[in-house]
């Protein structure tokens, strides 16, 4: 059986992930902070473990739960921006943000991705597995230069953007295909209600994106419908 893990679970994209990738009749590990408060995450029959991708110790107890079972989709969906560190809504611009926001929001958005691929890196490897390093719109250069304000999380994405890369060259001559993706504007805690995306629906498409993929894709930056992102 197709065993799949998604972090950031309890809500949201990730929460959205998991009951459709439940829908399809796979395996989910669904991690997040605290799973005593994840009600919905319990009932969608995924199995549930704490994970704090800001915290190495909390990622290398994941990987132990994990055990030697094959992870055949690794989505890296958590994450933050800098108001879930204190930074106010006028506070988040290339000036502004302290050292220790900033340090934050990399730790979960950037390091967090990349310590869990190193973790599950035989897990995935022998499943032929795929990475989805879930990034965003504002990662990519060329976009950035016109939206995104909140420094932290648009260079957090970006870095994620290189790992996806470095990563892709890494893991193709063991047969995992590693990806970028932007989901979409997803109504969520972090996207807010004017978000014109629905989760079940960006879950949905992305699913089907994740089952098309080839070795021929790895390294590259896809939107949720499934068309190239600019870099």
């Amino acid at each position: 059986m197709t065993l799949v893990v998604v972090t950031g679970a309890n809500r949201g994209l990730g929460l959205a992930l998991v009951q459709q990738y439940r829908k399809r009749g796979a395996e989910v590990i669904g991690a997040c902070r605290n799973p005593a408060a994840a009600s919905e995450l319990e009932d969608s029959g995924a199995e549930v473990q704490e994970l704090d991708t800001g915290n190495s110790e909390s990622i290398a107890a994941f990987a132990t739960a994990v055990g030697d079972r094959p992870v055949h989709v690794l989505f890296n969906n958590a994450g933050i921006d800098a108001r879930a560190v204190g930074a106010g809504e006028s506070e988040r611009g290339a000036l502004d943000l302290t050292e220790e926001q900033f340090r934050a929001v990399l730790d979960v958005n950037t390091l967090g991705p990349w310590l869990m691929v190193k973790a599950l890196a035989d897990n995935l490897t022998a499943a032929g597995g795929v990475i989805v390093n879930v990034s965003s719109q504002v990662g990519s250069i060329e976009v950035a230069q016109n939206i995104g304000r909140d420094i932290s999380y648009t260079t957090s994405k970006a870095a994620l953007n290189m790992i996806t890369v470095k990563e892709s060259q890494i893991f193709r001559p063991l047969g995992v295909t590693v990806i970028s993706l932007h989901p979409g504007w997803v109504r969520s805690d972090m996207g807010g209600p004017s978000a014109t995306l629905d989760p079940d629906v960006a879950a949905a498409s992305i699913a089907d994106v994740v089952d098309s993929l080839t070795l021929d894709n790895t390294g590259s930056f896809f939107q949720w419908d499934g068309s190239i992102h600019p870099w």
